[in-house]
């Protein structure tokens, strides 16, 4: 990736945004963070800033997915801190509205129209969802009518994405990211091969999919009437039609006790067994295959969906490790103890979760505020839990460029 010069600083809501400065060379770990193209309207969902005290919402204008400007200055920020590449969103029906765009057309090409693209690299992360997604069962039945639809999106990133040379390829080949694959239940390879068979019959060629396979609790690939509705065991016949696999996020936040001891992590991550029981969880899924299959560790800088769901009442996870640490030791700790830790030789990559979802509080990227833990609910912490939020600035952002450059230079990746 070629070194670009840039020139300026710009401030924006209490935070100097960084839209000019050399960029880094490529690491040779390759960090990928994933990307949101559904702002502003996805605010409307509930975010827990809307909802902290003093209001600090995230400005509609720094959310604008429809304007090159928006990705033009995310690119630049990624860039500095050796984010390689973003997994950009893509679903294109909205849940119960069939055939109402949800994802865009327009946001994807305002986001390729960047002037600075060429300093980036993106993959498609397809949202498996819209295949539809039975929730009581957490299933998502491969059935052929879903299998056409899978390959017509599947042609359709060939056609539009494939071909642009900022295209992430691996090995030669495009990648594509395809999101909660552990649900998949019946005819999972071949829906895969098929898709396979597809694109190379138009002469697309291979690609390179990822899977979210990756969690503490995984739905049967051939349930049964007597089998149990989730397990805990990796779905290695489901496994291995992916070139590898990743999880999306390790965050638990609803204890199943028929599942054994719960993975929900309550409370600040410092004072829980989360690095040693996630570092467990990538080596148990690298075993199932005998290494077959690679494992791609993800970080995320915590986790609180209360904003959008709080009826549900999963607990927060802090951003902050233990009580007075800094707003980005969550992440920190995360990604140097337990994620460069499992990083697996045969795909030296990383996940950040996520460059910019605030629906579940996980994006990384620079945002104004204020330090609280109030929020507006009548007991003034429903929606903080009594943690600070609000004011991180550029504390997610420079903790990662310290973390990935301190991991290039203590490891000898595998170019």
């Amino acid at each position: 990736m070629a070194v670009g010069l840039v020139i300026a600083l710009v401030a924006a809501g209490g935070i100097t945004w960084l839209v000019a400065r050399p960029a880094p060379p490529s690491s040779k770990l390759l960090v990928g963070a994933y990307y949101y193209l559904w702002y502003p309207e996805n605010l409307a969902q509930g975010t827990l800033r809307a909802q902290l005290v003093p209001a600090q919402a995230p400005p509609a204008a720094l959310m604008n997915s429809q304007s090159p400007a928006t990705a033009e200055r995310d690119i630049t920020n990624a860039r500095r801190v050796g984010i390689d590449f973003f997994a950009l969103d893509w679903w294109p029906s909205a849940p119960g509205t069939p055939g109402r765009l949800y994802q865009s057309d327009e946001a994807m090409a305002d986001f390729l129209k960047a002037k600075n693209l060429d300093r980036i690299k993106f993959a498609m992360f397809y949202e498996t969802w819209n295949l539809g997604f039975v929730a009581p069962r957490e299933a998502l039945p491969v059935t052929p009518a879903k299998e056409r639809e899978f390959d017509g999106d599947m042609v359709y990133f060939a056609r539009h994405y494939f071909s642009n040379p900022s295209y992430l390829r691996i090995d030669g080949r495009p990648v594509v990211f395809l999101y909660l694959t552990r649900t998949m239940t019946g005819d999972v390879a071949g829906m895969m091969q098929g898709a396979r068979s597809t694109l190379e019959a138009r002469g697309y060629g291979d690609p390179f999919f990822i899977g979210d396979e990756v969690y503490w609790r995984v739905t049967p690939v051939h349930p049964t009437k007597t089998s149990p509705v989730l397990t805990t065991a990796p779905q290695v016949a489901r496994i291995e039609q992916f070139d590898a696999v990743t999880a999306y996020t390790l965050y638990y936040g609803d204890p199943i006790p028929s599942l054994g001891p719960t993975k929900a992590f309550i409370g600040y991550p410092g004072t829980t067994d989360v690095v040693n029981d996630e570092i467990g969880l990538w080596r148990r899924y690298r075993q199932a295959t005998d290494n077959r299959v690679p494992v791609i560790p993800v970080v995320s800088p915590g986790f609180n969906d209360r904003g959008v769901r709080l009826a549900i009442n999963h607990p927060a996870q802090p951003r902050q490790w233990l009580p007075g640490d800094g707003p980005a030791s969550t992440l920190d700790h995360l990604f140097t103890q337990m994620a460069v830790p499992s990083v697996d030789p045969a795909l030296p990559m990383i996940m950040v979760t996520a460059w910019n979802e605030w629906n579940e509080d996980t994006g990384v990227e620079p945002i104004p505020g204020t330090p609280t833990s109030r929020d507006d609910s009548p007991s003034g912490d429903a929606y903080t839990q009594g943690y600070t939020y609000g004011g991180e600035g550029m504390a997610a952002v420079d903790t990662l460029r310290r973390d990935i450059a301190a991991a290039d230079r203590a490891h000898p990746w595998t170019a």
